[in-house]
């Protein structure tokens, strides 16, 4: 589906040039009908092509071991969650704000405006684990976004727009949080 790409490629730009994710981090993928359509394992979001986004049936027990590593665990969000776009990215404050928090509430007016609280949750292992597939599917059906300790941010919505400013909001009043403890002493 030409439109999914473009909106993946889209997105992954944005996450980039916002510095959401650095080098090789983070994944993007966006369930249609029965299939997923996420980003390969490697991909570079500041340079993503069409060739880098693959589709899987989501009901196969078997995937393509091209998929994103977090390939399960996006497939959990969407089985147990309903949503439809997931964005997984590793801003540096969201990041340095698990290390002081367990939950982000927002101080600035923007995040007030587009999320409540976002859980920080503390997973072992953090990344690509069955650990992290329960606790996000359990998670992401009550929240849009949510911080994993020390690995980054999933953000799911029914749509990746919606998921970016997720992020987004959650990385900027993360930065103000952080800004002010500093301050403040």
């Amino acid at each position: 589906m030409d439109f999914i790409k473009a909106e993946i490629l889209k997105v992954a730009k944005l996450s980039f040039k916002e510095g959401l994710v650095n080098s090789f981090a983070g994944n993007i993928s966006y369930s249609y009908k029965n299939f997923m359509y996420i980003t390969k394992k490697g991909s570079f979001f500041g340079d993503l092509t069409e060739q880098d986004i693959i589709k899987v049936n989501l009901n196969s027990k078997s995937y393509s071991p091209k998929a994103s590593s977090e390939f399960s665990v996006h497939k959990a969000i969407y089985t147990n969650t309903g949503k439809k776009a997931i964005l997984h990215t590793h801003p540096k404050y969201a990041v340095l704000a698990s290390f002081f928090y367990d939950n982000i509430v927002p101080i600035d007016s923007e995040g007030k405006l587009i999320f409540e609280e976002a859980p920080v949750l503390d997973v072992n292992p953090p990344s690509a684990s069955k650990a992290l597939e329960e606790i996000l599917s359990l998670y992401l059906k009550r929240y849009n976004v949510v911080i994993v300790k020390t690995h980054g941010v999933f953000a799911a919505s029914r749509t990746l727009m919606e998921a970016y400013a997720y992020t987004g909001a959650l990385e900027h009043s993360c930065f103000m949080l952080l800004k002010a403890k500093s301050m403040i002493k």
